[in-house]
């Protein structure tokens, strides 16, 4: 027997709204819902904001546009909405390393114990969704701490991790991109 739902199925629009943007000298990232968004007040102070926040949720792709128009599209099936203070575009964070823009998607701008990010690496080759390749596994996403900010030194991304309930200890770490593999791969 076929389950059927009685709510229509969003309906795609015409000129989505520009969610996050960043310029680099390769070309635009920006992130658009392919539907209406539905954007209303989070409600209720908690880990993720404030009671006066903004909870934005959509179906989301990443567009990159390079200095020559061409437009590539990057799958972020995992990325269904935003926390965030203000209803309007989300400047993105970049991250430069050699020939490299990364820029950083943090879909919610606070948490109590992990931001959680995605890295898109836009180049003259075009842009790529980075994983993050560790002894655990390999990941679409990874998370840093509130209060924290991702750096690049020495040619390495560093990540302030942990401070998880029952084990506050904050940890560094380091991942060493490898471009031509889209990935960064924990190196301490």
């Amino acid at each position: 027997m076929a389950v059927t739902s009685s709510s229509p199925s969003p309906t795609p629009i015409a000129n989505p709204k520009v969610r996050a943007a960043g310029k680099s000298e390769f070309g635009k990232l920006e992130i658009r819902s392919s539907v209406q968004e539905n954007v209303e007040p989070l409600g209720a102070p908690s880990c993720y904001g404030t009671a006066e926040d903004y909870k934005i949720s959509g179906t989301y792709k990443v567009q990159f546009t390079d200095t020559a128009n061409t437009v590539t599209e990057l799958a972020l099936p995992s990325l269904t909405g935003f926390i965030q203070p203000r209803n309007e575009t989300i400047p993105l964070k970049k991250l430069e390393f050699p020939g490299h823009d990364v820029f950083v998607i943090t879909p919610n701008y606070t948490d109590c114990h992990g931001i959680s990010f995605y890295l898109v690496d836009v180049s003259k080759n075009g842009a790529f969704l980075l994983q993050f390749l560790t002894p655990e596994g390999t990941f679409d996403q990874y998370d840093f701490l509130p209060k924290t900010e991702l750096k690049v030194k020495k040619g390495l991304l560093e990540v302030q991790h942990g401070g998880a309930p029952g084990n506050e200890a904050v940890i560094e770490q380091h991942f060493k991109p490898d471009f031509a593999k889209h990935v960064m791969e924990k190196v301490s």
